[in-house]
């Protein structure tokens, strides 16, 4: 990567600085540019820009045809033509910054007390980007869904069917204190009803089976796939609860006060002390996240990630509390928080509620919307933002249409590929390199060269919705492209030096896109 080598190259210089090197913005002058100049004129109480200078002239390196000093103290740097066409046209580069670490990831687990709703189709689009951004840069990365089988949602869930039940007899429903109004609560009752389920425990095991059943199709047509799917009864059975428990009392960081237990997680970082048993002797839910953790490091991964919804925030500092008190250091768990996701249609937000039965359900806006646009659109905004999901737009089948724009860039490189074919007219990345010299060509090669760069941003950050941006600008970037220039003309040569490059961009479009699960047509 350019990036890297720069890096390198400041390196030797600066061995003990932290390096940074950002992209230059297309009306200044260079390619990339770095900020060092800045940390080593306080350190030396200098000028900055008179640093920035000092610093630029001793930088020589073939792939550096020029670099400049910017006020305050920027340095730039512009690369080669030469350089750039040969890199882009060598092997392609492989990216290795996990190094093998294994990583489970976890995401849309939940009490499974209902359809999928929107908020976790997005965590699904992230978390299934994520593992695959992860494999693509040197990690092994696994997926896991934990079915929550057991604990008072659960419990509500199975009351609600059973009251659902009654009035299906002509009874007056009770629906209990936070218990499920929804419609899909009366379409689960007259399944267990014909069935002649009446045992409240049977009824909840049914229940959760029934929404699980639901929530492997609906994620297998989203295009999301788990490695694994494991109950929280597996954890009691594997003895996991009764294993932390123990370790807890072996390092004194239990206590009973007023009948309940408490683990001492001030000691270890948290603002109070957390119950783990309450005082009618029943676990909470951080006890069984902290056993299930324990689980999870014992099948031997190197770290793991949580995505999770907002609501989730206030339990993220007790349950690193409780990866430490199992032995593990804090940085072993690292969890994402996934905001919300807001329907708008007309310039209005759609209100959604999972238990009034107003719910808007990913299975609803697959219906209306293609998965492709959905899986994009999901990931157009960082995981700490909130996210308008513009109905009317994802209905647009024009370039309006981000996707769209990203496809038919792909699709009309196809095109333009099978009308040189049926010329017979053959390419390959064999050609005098100097041809392409156009300014249009050079910024397509530019954007190409950066699709390494920003898949290791994308995988450090765990940020999918970086290459979505960067598709975006590479769609955009070769749209330009072919506006201004032919591809295929009377200059052979000429015509076959454009097509290999536009071939790399059609193949780094089709990657970036299996990357976030969408599909990559030839034909639009």
């Amino acid at each position: 990567m350019i990036r890297q080598q720069l890096k390198d190259i400041l390196k030797k210089l600066f061995p003990e600085e932290n390096i940074i090197i950002d992209y230059v913005p297309r009306e200044k002058q260079g390619d990339y540019s770095t900020n060092i100049a800045f940390k080593i004129a306080a350190q030396k109480k200098m000028k900055p820009y008179e640093t920035a200078q000092e610093i630029a002239s001793q930088i020589h390196h073939p792939m550096i045809e020029s670099i400049s000093v910017h006020k305050p103290a920027f340095i730039n740097f512009t690369i080669s033509n030469d350089y750039l066409l040969k890199k882009l046209f060598s092997e392609p580069e492989t990216i290795n910054i996990g190094k093998g670490q294994k990583i489970m990831i976890e995401f849309v687990s939940a009490n499974p007390t209902g359809p999928i709703n929107i908020a976790s189709a997005r965590a699904a689009a992230v978390g299934e980007s994520l593992v695959k951004l992860l494999n693509r840069t040197g990690y092994e990365a696994v997926s896991e869904y934990y079915i929550n089988d057991r604990g008072r949602q659960s419990s509500l869930l199975a009351e609600s069917v059973r009251q659902r039940i009654g009035e299906l007899n002509g009874k007056t429903a009770e629906i209990p204190d936070g218990g499920y109004h929804g419609e899909y609560i009366i379409d689960l009752a007259k399944e267990v009803r014909e069935k002649g389920i009446e045992d409240i425990e049977k009824i909840r095991e049914y229940a959760i089976d029934y929404f699980i059943e639901g929530h492997k199709r609906i994620l297998q047509e989203f295009g999301v796939e788990f490695n694994n799917w494991i109950r929280e009864s597996s954890i009691y059975e594997k003895g996991y609860v009764d294993d932390v428990l123990a370790l807890f009392q072996e390092k004194n960081l239990t206590y009973v006060k007023d009948g309940a237990v408490w683990l001492r997680t001030t000691e270890l970082g948290d603002k109070e002390d957390r119950v783990i048993i309450t005082s009618d002797k029943r676990h909470t839910y951080l006890l069984l996240d902290i056993a299930y953790h324990f689980d999870k490091m014992k099948r031997q991964h190197d770290r793991l990630i949580n995505i999770w919804g907002p609501d989730h925030q206030a339990q993220i500092k007790s349950l690193q509390c409780g990866i430490i008190a199992i032995g593990y250091p804090r940085d072993t768990l690292e969890v994402l928080i996934v905001q919300q996701v807001h329907l708008k249609k007309a310039g209005k937000l759609i209100k959604m509620s999972k238990r009034a039965g107003a719910i808007k359900t990913l299975r609803e806006l697959l219906r209306q919307i293609p998965k492709d646009v959905v899986r994009f659109f999901l990931l157009m905004r960082s995981n700490s933002q909130h996210l308008d999901f513009d109905l009317d737009l994802a209905l647009k089948q024009s370039d309006e249409n981000p996707v769209y724009y990203v496809q038919y860039a792909h699709a009309r490189i196809k095109s333009i590929i099978r009308k040189a074919q049926e010329k017979g007219i053959e390419y390959n990345n064999s050609f005098a390199k100097d041809i392409i010299k156009k300014k249009e060509e050079i910024t397509l090669v530019k954007i190409i060269l950066r699709f390494t760069e920003v898949l290791e941003d994308a995988a450090r950050n765990y940020e999918p919705y970086i290459l979505t941006y960067y598709l975006i600008e590479l769609a955009r970037t070769f749209h330009y492209f072919y506006q201004k220039l032919r591809v295929i003309s009377e200059d052979e040569e000429l015509t076959r030096a454009r097509l290999a490059l536009i071939n790399r961009t059609a193949e780094t479009i089709k990657s970036g896109l299996e990357l976030l699960g969408v599909s990559c047509p030839e034909r639009m």
